[in-house]
């Protein structure tokens, strides 16, 4: 389901253009673009990647995210990603996950 080496391009699946294009309704690019970003693959100064995982989480359901993305590699940028995050709930939720997922 994941690919394990991040840094390694991937194809995306229909669904999975589906699910990120939710996060993408005022930014002009494309998923792979957005899911490059997140993963590492690309860097921009903006949107950064702490913005684009803020804003994955604050779009798109959590159990549609991680069709796309490892839930291991959000825990990995949430302390940066945190403070783009406007929603109590969703920064418990996700300190609650990578808790767990220590």
């Amino acid at each position: 389901m994941y690919n394990v080496n991040i840094m390694e391009k991937r194809e995306l699946t229909d669904e999975q253009r589906r699910i990120l294009k939710q996060a993408l309704w005022d930014l002009n690019l494309s998923p792979e673009e957005f899911l490059d970003i997140i993963e590492g693959r690309s860097a921009r100064k903006w949107p950064d990647r702490a913005f684009c995982v803020a804003r994955l989480l604050e779009s798109v359901n959590w159990f549609k995210i991680v069709k796309v993305v490892e839930p291991r590699v959000l825990c990995k940028l949430w302390q940066d990603a945190k403070k783009h995050v406007r929603f109590k709930e969703i920064k418990e939720g996700m300190d609650f996950a990578c808790r767990v997922l220590q």
